[in-house]
C-alpha cells in the first residue's frame, strides 16, 4: 500500500513539474509574439526624419472630421505600399471619418520609408489616435492571390467589415500572425478603446484599383485613372464601419422588439 501511495505521489510531481514547463513554454511564446519586430530601414520615425526631408521624400496627410471616434488610417502610403493611402482617403472622404495617411515620394526604392506599425512613432498620429475610439489601419500586402487579411482587436467592427467586404465579392480571410495587428505595440491599439482593426489587402486586388493595373504615382494621383474597385471596396468597408456602429447603439432590448413585430 505505501508502495502504490509512492508511486502515485511520484507521478503527480511529475504531471505537475511538466505542467509548469509547458505553461513556462506557452507563456513565452505568447510574450515573444508581442513583441515588436522590426527589420526596416530605419528604427523609427524620429530616425528616418533625420536623414531625409519632408515634402520631398514624403508627406502626411491628415483631415478631421465630424466624427472623431474613427480614425482611418495608411501609414506605408503613397510608393510604400501602393493603393493604401488612396483608399484610405476615399474611405474617409465617404464615411466623414478622421484620416490619417503617411506617404512615400521617392522615384524608387519606397520601402525604406516602411515603419512596422509596432514602432510607427510619429507625433501627429499619436495625438489623433489617442483621441480617437477605433482606428482601421489600410496596408498593401505582398500577395499574389486576391485577399483581404483582417485582423485587430476590435473583434466586433473586424467582423463588420468582413461581412461588407464579403457582400461585395471580396475574398476576406483571418489574418496570418505575422499582419495579425494583435499586438498592444499596434498603433491601431493605442487608442481610447485600446483596439483597432487591420486591413492587409493583396498586390492583386490592389492593382485593380487603377487603370491598367498601374502603380505609378501619376496614375495613383489621377482619381480619373482608378477604377470602380476601388470604390466598391471603400463602399463596403465604410459600411462595416457604419453598420458596427448602429449595432453598438441599439438598445440590448431591441432584439426582442423585433421578435414579436
Amino acid at each position: 500500500m505505501n508502495h502504490i501511495f509512492k508511486n502515485v505521489i511520484y507521478y503527480l510531481t511529475m504531471l505537475v513539474i511538466v505542467g509548469i514547463i509547458l505553461s513556462a513554454l506557452y507563456f513565452l511564446y505568447v510574450w515573444r509574439n508581442d513583441q515588436p519586430i522590426n527589420h526596416d530601414y530605419y528604427e523609427s520615425f524620429k530616425d528616418m526624419k533625420a536623414h531625409t526631408k519632408e515634402y520631398r521624400d514624403w508627406k502626411i496627410n491628415t483631415t478631421s472630421s465630424n466624427n472623431n471616434d474613427i480614425l482611418i488610417t495608411a501609414i506605408h502610403g503613397g510608393g510604400i505600399e501602393p493603393g493604401s493611402s488612396e483608399l484610405a482617403k476615399l474611405i474617409s472622404k465617404k464615411g466623414d471619418f478622421n484620416l490619417y495617411s503617411f506617404e512615400g515620394l521617392l522615384k524608387s526604392d519606397n520601402q525604406k520609408l516602411h515603419i512596422t506599425s509596432t514602432t510607427f512613432d510619429e507625433p501627429k498620429l499619436i495625438k489623433m489616435s489617442k483621441k480617437s475610439k477605433t482606428i482601421v489601419s489600410v496596408h498593401g500586402l505582398d500577395e499574389d492571390k486576391k485577399v483581404v487579411y483582417i485582423g485587430g482587436q476590435d473583434k466586433g467592427l473586424a467582423k463588420s467589415i468582413k461581412n461588407a467586404l464579403e457582400k461585395k465579392g471580396f475574398n476576406v480571410e483571418d489574418s496570418p500572425n505575422y499582419v495579425n495587428g494583435d499586438s498592444k505595440h499596434n498603433i491601431i491599439n493605442q487608442n481610447g478603446s485600446g483596439s483597432g482593426v487591420q486591413l492587409e489587402i493583396s498586390t492583386k486586388y490592389r492593382q485593380q484599383f487603377f487603370e491598367n493595373k498601374d502603380f505609378s504615382r501619376s496614375t495613383r494621383e489621377n482619381v480619373h485613372d482608378y477604377n470602380k474597385t476601388i470604390f466598391k471596396f471603400a463602399n463596403a468597408v465604410t459600411k462595416g464601419i457604419k453598420d458596427n456602429k448602429t449595432q453598438q447603439k441599439s438598445s440590448p432590448f431591441d432584439f426582442f422588439k423585433n421578435l414579436f413585430q
